[in-house]
């Protein structure tokens, strides 16, 4: 019986040069691909399948999404997180919200046809090194507030505009500074703002927590 795989990714390079890969192993047949994450929701609502490999940036949303909604069912197809960052949070993000494997979209075929076919039988194709990393990274959401924060820092956004943003006190935005200085090893905006854009934090979920309340 054939692997049932689904391709979700907005790149049509990427995804033709994976089609082009898996022609080579007739035990993996791809049942359906999406470039969004909607329509990812109807394919997998609609096609039984073994393995997602799955884009984590789309243009409607965050593959991540998925994730989190798949994590919550009692069955479902395994997800091979496929991305173009190979950062520390990614991967531990990934662990943490149930996905079977990460792979860089630039992996060579064999890499991704052995994923494929490892988390197909129910086992993890994450390496050594990347579970090390994950472990170091130890990825926890950001909260909404945190998220609005990083993302002004990331675009200029002073003490005072980031006051006016959030309707907060001075004093607040300073205290969440502080705090994010501390949570990532930083001194500095400009630090922040560079580990913010290596990291590609903003593009991972946030949740709410009680400390929004802060004024």
């Amino acid at each position: 019986m054939k692997i049932q795989v689904l391709l979700v990714d907005d790149h049509p390079l990427v995804v033709d040069g994976i089609r082009a890969a898996l022609r080579d192993h007739p035990e993996i047949e791809v049942a359906g691909q999406a470039s969004s994450l909607s329509e990812a929701r109807q394919l997998l609502s609609s096609i039984d399948s073994d393995v997602v490999l799955l884009d984590l940036r789309l243009p409607d949303g965050s593959g991540i999404d998925l994730l989190q909604e798949a994590r919550d069912s009692v069955s479902g197809p395994a997800f091979l997180v496929l991305s173009s960052f190979l950062t520390d949070e990614y991967v531990s993000a990934a662990i943490a919200l149930g996905a079977s494997g990460f792979l860089l979209k630039t992996s060579p075929a064999d890499e991704i046809v052995a994923a494929i076919k490892q988390t197909a039988e129910g086992g993890l194709a994450f390496t050594f090194e990347q579970i090390r990393a994950s472990q170091r990274a130890a990825w926890a959401p950001l909260t909404e507030r945190e998220h609005v924060i990083l993302d002004g820092v990331l675009r200029g956004r002073s003490n005072d505009e980031l006051t006016g943003d959030l309707g907060v006190s001075k004093k607040t935005v300073e205290a969440y500074l502080s705090r994010l200085f501390a949570r990532y090893g930083v001194m500095t905006r400009t630090e922040l703002a560079i580990h913010v854009e290596r990291e590609q934090l903003l593009d991972l979920p946030v949740t709410a927590r009680r400390t929004e309340t802060d004024r």
